[in-house]
């Protein structure tokens, strides 16, 4: 397969990809680094804040604050209102209520404060966490969703046109809602539930994503499991186990990361479609924060498989 932009720009990057927002949390978005640099551990960025503030760029609050370039305030809006009604539904459902800001920017100011990350890749940083978002659709995820058209099943077709869209407006739709799978990485950390293991806090900042979804945005739910269902269907991966996921993490490649995205979800729908939003109350009591190490991946998998039959099978699929 040729490599895409994306994959072509992380191979040359010298950076690491992603930061963690607080100790309990660790995120992730559909990216990767190459295998030497995945081990790497930069220091958090605790001023982000300031530094999108020293931008002077345009803000606009409601019940929380957006920045922005100038000429996308409609689309800094769009993004607030999106996070806001993620925010209050989380309030409302779990009563986990997060700090956060937005920054929705260009191409210019994303290469200015955010640190070696690239441009389109949605992430959150900082102490109070800032979720930074691209203000153009010329973006990295957006064109990596758009390179595997070719390759997409008619399910994943289908699933995009009835959420109303063409595949290139899904995949630029798509971008703003891995945002919101970041946001579930802050929802994880403050809800309380904390596992170390990298596929599980994957799988549990979805699980976030993917309940909003599903409640209040059933479009953008059916276009969320389109992208990804493409993936699987596109992406010929080298790397397919969770031991390999643990291992390698942002190593494996952008698209076979983006691969394994979509396993998750495949298993994040599975389990919302029969325990909905009781499964994340159950989770923080089985696995709380400070609770002991739990000895191993397949250890953890047997006590999912507890709460949410199906892990076991699921996972034994991923070997």
């Amino acid at each position: 397969m040729t490599a895409t932009p994306w994959i072509r720009i992380l191979r040359r990057s010298a950076a690491v990809l992603r930061r963690a927002v607080l100790p309990t949390v660790l995120l992730a978005a559909p990216l990767a680094a190459p295998a030497d640099l995945a081990a790497q551990a930069p220091t958090p960025q605790a001023d982000l804040l300031a530094r999108v503030r020293a931008l002077g760029t345009p803000s606009s609050t409601d019940r929380l604050t957006v920045y922005y370039d100038r000429g996308h305030e409609a689309k800094a809006v769009r993004l607030r209102t999106l996070v806001q009604d993620a925010l209050q539904f989380f309030a409302d459902s779990l009563g986990v209520s997060p700090e956060l800001s937005l920054a929705v920017l260009e191409r210019s100011a994303w290469e200015r404060v955010i640190n070696g990350q690239p441009y389109g890749i949605p992430g959150v940083e900082g102490i109070p966490p800032v979720a930074f978002l691209p203000a153009t659709d010329d973006n990295l995820a957006a064109n990596d969703a758009l390179s595997i058209e070719a390759g997409i099943s008619d399910s994943a077709r289908k699933l995009v046109a009835a959420a109303g869209r063409t595949w290139a407006d899904a995949s630029r739709r798509y971008v703003d809602l891995v945002g919101l799978h970041e946001l579930g990485h802050v929802f994880a950390g403050a809800y309380g539930i904390s596992v170390k293991s990298k596929w599980f806090n994957e799988w549990l900042a979805t699980y976030f994503c993917y309940a909003y979804l599903r409640t209040a945005r059933p479009k953008d739910a059916r276009l969320w499991e389109g992208i990804l269902r493409g993936y699987t269907d596109a992406v010929r991966p080298e790397h397919r186990t969770i031991a390999a996921f643990e291992r390698l993490y942002f190593g494996v490649g952008a698209q076979n990361y983006v691969w394994y995205q979509a396993r998750f979800q495949q298993r994040v729908a599975a389990a919302y479609d029969v325990h909905g939003l009781s499964l994340l109350r159950a989770l923080r009591k089985e696995l709380p924060r400070g609770a002991p190490p739990i000895a191993s991946q397949d250890a953890l998998l047997a006590r999912l498989d507890k709460l949410a039959p199906g892990f076991a099978t699921w996972g034994a699929g991923m070997r």
